[in-house]
């Protein structure tokens, strides 16, 4: 190593040499380099509608959305697809970049080269777990910088709308033109099965007819309930009619007399004591008269019927009224009960005619319950995607720009570090240039060297004459 240092310097008006060179050069195109601006922008992404999953017939089995950074990187994605980047060169125009080429394929040329640019300026960083996306864009004028990074944001607004338009709308729309047809058709198949079966309502005629049949069963059994019940109470009033008499004493006069001449023998006893005393013959006589008349009385023989008047009994006279009504009562429930025989029979008939046609209403009803859903489900997708897309276009997006690119006011120069790096550079090369100076020459330069080379001692140095 000694000697190997000891060579080198032999060499070090060669590697001081070199190494000029190279700094020199190397400074010259150092300071020939321009400042880079880099112009920045910052974008909110949120969850929109189109990053939750909707199945294309029904509406069950909706996904949930996406986390905020899952959207972002998909974001970002866009922001840095090649789409995105050949809109801002066609937008700003090939010679923002390059020179105006003069031929189509050099213009095809000079579009991918400023493609390419584009893409190596643009900067697109997502932090994790963030819904916000940074942008930026370097270049050597602070303006363009700042345009060409606002022309990106607004390519990006308008693809993005592009990526995810809605592109089943047409579709959805034919779809639910020839459900419509279908339903048209299904609805003349059940309007002519209703008309031949002479019905206008299947559920509301059959919900009338089991109505109906409801209130004349109930009411055949009160008839029932009222006919025995008539029944029975003719046969009770023919039974008390049987132990009633028919005529019977309507008047009679009762022969009172003994009564009447007691009341006579007291007046006249009464007249006798005011002008005769109590012990007088007169008046002994009419106490006796009135004692016999008094105990003839109290034997009950006194009094008896002396006048009979007869004529028809009223109580049988209401039982055969009653009678008659309750007759003709039964005879009315009787002839009501078979009314309502009849009607029970023609419902039962007509109920067992709508249960077998239930199975093909409920087909043909079923057939355009579904069109009808299904026409409405489409309707409501078709209207909830063209107001999706209207408010798009107004702006409703979301996807928000935080801040637009503003020219920037300082650039950032690499000149510090390129001329350490060069100088590091131009040092190395000296050194390799020494180094391959001293490997090269064939004769040996020191003492140690030629003793370690030959083997043999050294004695003397002769100086070199040359």
């Amino acid at each position: 190593m000694v000697d190997v240092i000891a060579l080198l310097l032999r060499e070090l008006w060669l590697m001081v040499i070199v190494f000029l060179v190279i700094v020199a050069l190397g400074t010259v195109a150092i300071i020939s380099l321009k400042k880079t601006y880099f112009a920045g922008a910052t974008l909110f992404v949120g969850v929109g509608q189109e990053y939750v999953y909707q199945p294309r017939v029904g509406t069950q089995g909706n996904g949930s959305p996406p986390n905020a950074s899952e959207v972002a990187q998909s974001e970002a994605a866009i922001l840095n697809s090649l789409e995105v980047k050949q809109r801002v060169v066609r937008a700003m125009g090939v010679e923002t970049f390059h020179n105006a080429p003069a031929t189509p394929i050099a213009a095809s040329r000079a579009e991918a080269s400023a493609v390419q640019a584009v893409g190596n300026a643009l900067k697109v960083s997502v932090s994790p777990e963030s819904p916000v996306i940074g942008l930026s864009y370097s270049s050597h004028d602070p303006r363009q910088a700042a345009q060409v990074l606002n022309t990106v944001i607004d390519q990006y607004l308008t693809y993005r709308r592009e990526v995810f338009r809605d592109r089943a709308t047409p579709a959805i729309r034919s779809q639910r033109a020839a459900f419509e047809g279908e339903l048209e058709a299904a609805d003349r198949a059940y309007e002519e099965f209703l008309t031949s079966n002479d019905i206008g309502d299947f559920a509301t005629a059959k919900a009338a007819l089991s109505q109906s049949y409801q209130t004349v069963f109930a009411e055949r059994l009160s008839v029932q309930a009222q006919q025995n019940q008539a029944a029975q109470r003719l046969t009770t009033l023919m039974a008390q009619q049987a132990r009633t008499p028919a005529e019977i004493a309507l008047q009679q006069d009762l022969n009172v007399s003994a009564q009447d001449q007691i009341l006579q023998l007291r007046t006249e006893r009464e007249q006798l004591l005011s002008r005769y005393q109590i012990d007088a013959a007169p008046v002994q006589e009419v106490d006796a008269r009135i004692r016999r008349l008094q105990a003839f009385v109290e034997t009950g023989t006194s009094v008896g019927a002396k006048e009979v008047r007869t004529g028809p009994n009223p109580i049988w006279v209401e039982l055969e009224t009653n009678r008659i009504s309750t007759l003709a009562e039964r005879d009315a429930l009787s002839a009501r009960l078979a009314v309502l025989n009849r009607q029970m029979a023609d419902l039962t008939t007509k109920q067992a005619r709508l249960t077998d046609l239930e199975s093909r209403n409920a087909t043909l009803a079923g057939n355009r319950e579904v069109l009808s859903q299904s026409i409405r489900e489409f309707q409501l997708r078709e209207t909830q995607s063209r107001a999706d897309g209207e408010l798009v276009s107004a702006g409703a997006d979301n996807v928000t720009v935080i801040e637009r690119a503003q020219p920037p006011l300082s650039g950032r120069s690499l000149k510090m570090p390129l001329m350490a790096a060069l100088i590091l550079f131009a040092g190395f090369t000296a050194l390799c240039a020494g180094l391959l100076r001293v490997f090269l020459r064939r004769s040996v330069l020191t003492r140690s060297s030629a003793e370690r080379t030959f083997g043999l001692p050294v004695l003397a140095v002769a100086p070199s004459k040359t």
